[in-house]
């Protein structure tokens, strides 16, 4: 069995990564993806496991991952048993850059965390697999959206409860507040909406947060 080898940073994995080993899958090939371990800094802030992880989660075992050292050059002496080729998109997928997904200096850095991102995703992997299995997904992604955001309002109104009667002990989890139990209550099935319905959740929190910063004291507002 021979492989097509796709070499890069992933710093992060981007459409136009996804595009390319999207269409070596569709031409029927075994795809290699050779992930460069890279010295962390500004440029490449995702270490190889988050990197595996997003991969993993695109592409699942369609790909197989090797990791290499960073790469400069590739060289050959003779002909050799194997090709070297560029695959071209259109002018969109190829004007895709990880440099301007990333941003630039202390700023993005202050914001852009993939280890949350990445482990979020997979708390929600797991959320959605017990929901699923448990029956609220048996119309899939046409699962009535607002039933779902009114459920979340409730788990919500309960720990407002729970806070206005002294926040005891929850009666489930006794190690902890009830509204500690309902806050997190939501928080699981907010991941679980994340997961449904296809939503970037994690990577949305991150990128409101980086706005959040330069607005205004009470966000304009007087109260």
């Amino acid at each position: 069995m021979k492989y097509s080898l796709v070499v890069g940073r992933f710093q992060p994995l981007h459409d136009g990564h996804k595009a390319l080993i999207q269409r070596l899958i569709d031409e029927g090939k075994h795809v290699a993806v050779g992930l460069m371990d890279m010295a962390r800094d500004e440029k490449n802030p995702l270490s190889v496991i988050d990197r595996m992880a997003m991969l993993h989660k695109e592409f699942g075992d369609k790909i197989h991952i090797v990791v290499l050292p960073p790469i400069g050059e590739v060289c050959f002496g003779r002909t050799p048993g194997y090709k070297i080729r560029r695959v071209f998109h259109g002018p969109d997928t190829e004007a895709i850059s990880a440099g301007a997904i990333r941003g630039d200096g202390d700023e993005f850095e202050s914001v852009y965390d993939p280890q949350f991102i990445v482990a979020f995703n997979r708390v929600a992997d797991k959320v959605h697999e017990t929901s699923c299995r448990q029956g609220f997904w048996q119309d899939g992604d046409n699962r009535n959206k607002g039933e779902i955001l009114a459920e979340l309002h409730s788990e919500i109104s309960e720990a407002l409860e729970c806070l206005r009667d002294g926040n005891p002990p929850d009666k489930n989890v006794k190690s902890m507040s009830g509204g500690e139990v309902q806050l997190a209550d939501a928080l699981i099935l907010l991941m679980d909406i994340a997961k449904g319905y296809g939503f970037n959740i994690a990577e949305a929190a991150l990128a409101k947060m980086k706005f959040n910063e330069g607005r205004p004291y009470l966000h304009g507002k007087q109260f």
